[in-house]
């Protein structure tokens, strides 16, 4: 196994967390035991104890550092796990790493691709859409001003001076500073084990997580692929296990949707139908929903009269959101909200453009189907733009 050794930083309260768990409830103090199965935290008031399929989040408490220089490199492996480096070489299957004092090395097998310059922008998004497409042999990546340009072939070891590269039988040795980037290629079929959790440090790395032990203040992580990391608790920054613990509503496709217009026009126009459909996780690529002056990327957006109906999955406990009328249409709007599940009425209440946003955290438990009905107010559906803001259901 490959063993990369993040360098530790002095902060203020190393160990000193926040905890979060699946129920909404905080947990501040000391972290003494963290394993696959449970978390053990020292608070003011006692020793605390959980499951780890009861946590959301541990978030240290100190002081985030300074921001320092980011290493130049940027390995990300076969389990999606990215870190950074001050350098890469291979030689046979191996490669050789310094994400702190001394190399380590990492089987080929198990990095999916290094990024061997820094990038930002137009070339940036290049590189990850790059990253996202599959292909059948190796490839090396190159930049002509704000462009990307690959080629396939069969990449050898790679030097501080030269990057051997072999496409069509025919050997290169590329100069390395005119390589942007590396991309392995892995046949399918091989299944990595589970992720608990993913850890992000100090460095900006991210870690997927499949077992983990803390020891003396430094907790020890292995990775779906195999390769074991060490990380001071005064470099770690968070871990997060929402992971399968939370669907975004956005996600969920609904059952069926009905829209139901103020003023019918007989036979509705489908392009009038479309401006008044729901809004479903808009992500960065949409308008964002904005309540009280904060964008979001995830929720849903209805306008009056919609009713949605879902079935639920199993095994998820609460649906919880940021209700109101969008800042668009603010101070206009006058809609009720209604929100059911198995016909059990679960909140029912007015929005209006005038009110402040407000969070609901409702009990879906054991239920398997959830209505939402955005419905006209008193002032017809001038306005009625109501969002869901992050709603999503929690185990």
């Amino acid at each position: 196994m490959g063993n990369l050794i993040l360098a530790s930083l002095i902060l203020i309260a190393a160990g000193d967390v926040e905890v979060r768990t699946v129920d909404g409830a905080r947990v501040e103090g000391r972290l003494t035991a963290l394993d696959d199965g449970r978390m053990t935290v020292e608070t003011p008031s006692g020793t605390r104890s959980l499951a780890v399929r009861e946590l959301m989040s541990i978030g240290s408490s100190a002081p985030a550092p300074p921001a320092a220089a980011r290493l130049p490199v940027v390995i990300r492996l076969v389990d999606g796990s990215t870190f950074h480096a001050e350098r890469f070489e291979v030689a046979g299957a191996r490669a050789e790493t310094t994400p702190s004092p001394g190399p380590e090395r990492i089987p080929i097998e198990r990095i999916r691709s290094v990024r061997l310059a820094d990038a930002e922008g137009p070339v940036l998004d290049q590189w990850n859409r790059l990253l996202g497409e599959s292909f059948s042999s190796d490839v090396l990546v190159v930049v002509r001003g704000e462009a990307i340009n690959y080629h396939r072939g069969v990449l050898g070891d790679v030097s501080e001076s030269h990057v051997v590269f072999e496409p069509d039988g025919e050997v290169l040795q590329v100069k390395r500073s005119k390589v942007f980037g590396l991309i392995y290629y892995h046949s399918s079929g091989r299944v990595l084990p589970g992720v608990i959790a993913i850890l992000t440090d100090a460095n900006g790395s991210r870690w997927a997580v499949h077992t983990m032990l803390l020891s003396s203040d430094v907790l020890r992580v292995t990775t779906p692929s195999g390769v074991t990391v060490e990380c001071s608790l005064a470099s770690l920054r968070r871990l997060d296990f929402s992971q399968g613990k939370i669907l975004s509503l956005g996600q969920l496709a609904p059952r069926s949707v009905r829209w139901t217009p103020y003023l019918g026009l007989g036979e509705e126009i489908a392009s009038r139908r479309a401006f008044f459909a729901p809004v479903r996780d808009p992500g960065t690529d949409g308008p964002p929903l904005v309540l009280g002056g904060v964008r979001y990327t995830r929720g849903v957006a209805l306008r009056s009269r919609t009713e949605l109906d879902y079935d639920l999955p199993e095994g998820y406990r609460r649906l919880q959101a940021i209700v109101g009328i969008d800042d668009a249409f603010r101070p206009r709007g006058n809609a009720r909200l209604v929100i059911r599940a198995d016909g059990r009425t679960l909140v029912e209440t007015t929005l209006t453009g005038t009110q402040p946003p407000r969070a609901i955290d409702l009990d879906v438990a054991g239920a398997g189907r959830l209505t939402i009905l955005v419905d006209f107010g008193e002032g017809m559906d001038l306005g009625d733009h109501v969002d869901l803001c992050e709603a999503r259901l929690v185990k």
